[in-house]
């Protein structure tokens, strides 16, 4: 797809891996007229999305109010899955609503069609490019996929993170239980 609409996070919901879009960015998109939380959360309601099902939410800083206001202030940040995602598009109903949808209906056909039918040792193949060229197209690569992967490691971090909360009396203990360190770390 030549065109990205709102950028597609790869991550894990529950340990599943899955396809997960910033809310705010959608939510931009489609030009909602309500202001972005009471959207969020009223669409959440009315239609039962689940909290680390169809979507995740955690408390992210939000510059613009570190600044003008004063204070130490946070936003809610909200990623949700391509479903919810495609779901809440249709809510909408406007030609918005009816693009971003099938934006995302490409992308998992994208996704998929690149599952079955990609070549495993792609990078193998001979190409005739230079050095320069090659570089420049492993630049452009990274920079492609370093925004997700920052994004991606906020979601997981901030899961793990609420997992062991959940799992713990203390949440403000020092030392994370063995089975959530990462297996380097132990």
């Amino acid at each position: 797809m030549k065109t990205t609409l709102i950028p597609i996070v790869p991550t894990t919901i529950s340990g599943q891996p899955t396809q997960m879009v910033d809310a705010r960015l959608l939510h931009k998109f489609l030009e909602v007229g309500r202001d972005f939380t009471n959207w969020i959360k009223g669409r959440i309601e009315e239609f039962d999305f689940e909290m680390g099902l169809d979507f995740v939410s955690f408390d992210s800083p939000n510059p613009a109010n570190q600044v003008s206001r004063g204070g130490d202030r946070k936003s809610k940040a909200y990623f949700v899955t391509l479903d919810m995602a495609k779901e809440l598009a249709m809510i909408e109903r406007t030609a918005k609503g009816r693009q971003v949808r099938r934006y995302f209906l490409e992308c998992e056909r994208q996704l998929h069609q690149l599952q079955y039918s990609t070549p495993v040792n792609l990078t193998r193949q001979s190409v005739a490019i230079s050095p320069g060229q090659r570089q420049a197209i492993n630049r452009q690569a990274w920079a492609d996929v370093s925004g997700h992967a920052r994004a991606a490691f906020h979601v997981r971090r901030e899961a793990l993170l609420r997992q062991y909360v959940e799992q713990t009396d203390q949440p403000r203990r020092s030392r994370i239980p063995e089975d959530l360190r990462p297996v380097w770390a132990r």
